[in-house]
C-alpha cells in the first residue's frame, strides 16, 4: 500500500488529508483464478494519526 499526504485534491473532498492506493490480490479457492483489484482510499486522518500500516489494518478489519 502507498499513502500520500494531500493538501488540495482539486475535487470536492475539502477535509481530505491522505490518499492511499491499495492493490488487492485474490485467488478463487474453487477455480484457482487469480485477480487483482486497485482501490483508492481518501481519509481525513493526517499521517500522524493514520500511518500506512494503520490504514491497512483498518481496511482489513472493515
Amino acid at each position: 500500500m502507498q499513502a500520500l499526504t494531500v493538501t488540495d485534491l482539486g475535487v470536492d473532498f475539502p477535509h481530505a488529508a491522505q490518499v492511499a492506493k491499495v492493490v488487492r490480490h485474490r485467488t478463487d479457492t474453487k477455480t484457482g483464478k487469480q485477480s487483482r483489484e486497485t482501490v483508492y482510499v481518501i481519509t481525513d486522518l493526517p499521517s500522524r494519526q493514520a500511518s500506512p500500516e494503520r490504514i491497512a489494518k483498518i481496511l482489513r478489519a472493515h
